[in-house]
């Protein structure tokens, strides 16, 4: 299945079209005003939201592509440490990811950060989304505290 990439305008449209963190609004900013216009040269990408990653992993991308940002965001409420892990694969999120990110509970809920790739992250056979609670384990985190986001990626 090969993918169905939009127009740039239309991914920035969404990455940008919700309420962020100052800080978050002006790194998806420049990567769209820097990276896609200059470098891409706004070549067509790939939006996809996920959520409910304590229930099943999410494929992303069952195909090679290139992944330019991993948006999440933590539930407000959550007081548990979450491992949103990206596994370059078509069906499931390994238990060591190759793309991870830690998400505190404690003191941290309501925390969102995107991980942005200038030059795209080449996955050569996809890309799968898991939420965990160990940075090296697989066990599901639960819905109060798994990370719901956005990935946008391109081409490989």
């Amino acid at each position: 299945m090969a993918l169905s990439l939009i127009a740039a305008s239309i991914v920035v449209r969404k990455a940008l079209g919700q309420n962020r963190t100052a800080g978050v609004m002006l790194m998806l900013e420049k990567f769209f005003r820097e990276v896609l216009n200059d470098q891409l040269k706004n070549q067509d990408l790939y939006y996809e939201a996920f959520s409910g990653l304590n229930a099943a992993d999410q494929v992303i991308a069952a195909d090679p592509c290139k992944l330019y940002v991993l948006f999440g965001k933590k539930p407000s409420a959550s007081t548990v440490d979450a491992w949103l892990k990206g596994s370059d694969h078509a069906t499931v999120a390994a238990a060591n990811g190759d793309v991870v990110a830690k998400y505190l509970g404690s003191g941290g809920g309501g925390r969102e950060h995107p991980l942005i790739f200038p030059n795209g992250l080449s996955l050569a056979t996809g890309l799968t989304l898991g939420c965990h609670t160990t940075v090296n384990g697989n066990t599901k985190s639960a819905a109060a505290d798994a990370v719901t986001g956005f990935a946008i990626i391109g081409a490989a």
